[in-house]
Formats: C-alpha cells, sequence, structure tokens
C-alpha cells in the first residue's frame, strides 16, 4: 500500500509541474540529476 501512495504522490508532483510549463519541467528535471544521477539515467534525462 505504501508504494502506490508514493507513486500516487509522484505522479501528482510530475502532473503539477507540466502543467506549470516547460521551464518548471526544465528545473525539476535539472533537479533530478543532481539529486539522484542513477534515476536520472534510468529515465534517460543525462
Amino acid at each position: 500500500m505504501n508504494k502506490v501512495y508514493r507513486a500516487d504522490k509522484a505522479r501528482a508532483v510530475i502532473d503539477t509541474v507540466r502543467r506549470k510549463g516547460s521551464e518548471a519541467s526544465s528545473a525539476l528535471i535539472s533537479a533530478l540529476c543532481e539529486e539522484d544521477r542513477c534515476l536520472s539515467t534510468e529515465l534517460n534525462l543525462t
């Protein structure tokens, strides 16, 4: 149940950022690349 909740929270954050536009999306991608290189590589963000 906890994994589902975390996934829902992650989706909500991503949806919010996407609605805010490309500048917000770029900021989120940059933050993800700095904070979690493994995840950003897995998501092909780098």
